[in-house]
């Protein structure tokens, strides 16, 4: 009689090391292209965010203020969309971008928006984006595509890795690149200034209090 191969069920130890390895190896070399593609789905989210604010500002010029845009500065020029329930509760969260760890609440209150009830005294961690200084740069109304009205805040931290949102009047998106400006920052830094200090012109036209 012949004798017959008997076959192996299941793998040896050797063999399952080289396959956690493997796995361990493609996770490692996969890690950067996730990380790449959630920080390119935030800043698409948040240039989202600013057109719809930027097309809201348009609606409450028209429909509340004769035409005429916030006199207010800083985060109160975009809030009056909250103040004035042009932008209600449900909607709240188009003040927060995505690629931060913003929330529109307050830690007593967690219904959100609660972070702006007090107008006098608004709370600029619960809103991550800068509003126009009408005050020292009035807008022109007559070259709307060139007048920035809301940005990144980039407040202690950058809201996107090296680029900063930009929205303009006329609700296009713009971006500032942290590279155009390597000569202008502290080494290595990883966002452009916003307010009347940042080498951008039009960043230099906007506030994030």
């Amino acid at each position: 009689m012949n004798p017959r191969r008997i076959s192996r069920a299941g793998f040896t130890l050797i063999e399952l090391l080289a396959v956690i390895a493997i796995l361990g190896l493609l996770m490692t070399l996969a890690m950067p292209l996730v990380s790449r593609a959630k920080a390119s789905a935030n800043l698409r989210a948040c240039q989202s965010n600013l057109h719809q604010i930027a097309g809201s500002l348009t609606l409450w010029c028209e429909d509340r203020n004769k035409g005429n845009w916030p006199k207010e500065s800083g985060i109160k020029f975009l809030l009056v969309l909250w103040r004035d329930s042009e932008i209600g509760k449900k909607d709240v969260e188009v003040f927060r971008c995505p690629g931060t760890d913003d929330v529109t609440n307050t830690a007593d209150d967690k219904t959100p928006g609660s972070g702006f009830k007090d107008w006098e005294n608004l709370d600029k961690t619960c809103i991550s984006y800068a509003g126009r200084d009408t005050k020292n740069f009035p807008i022109n109304k007559g070259k709307l595509s060139d007048e920035p009205i809301g940005s990144d805040d980039n407040d202690g931290r950058a809201n996107h890795p090296h680029v900063t949102n930009v929205v303009y009047a006329d609700a296009h998106i713009g971006t500032v690149d942290v590279k155009d400006y390597k000569n202008d920052l502290p080494e290595n830094a990883e966002f452009v200034t916003v307010g009347p200090e940042s080498p951008d012109p039009d960043l230099k036209k906007l506030l994030n209090d």
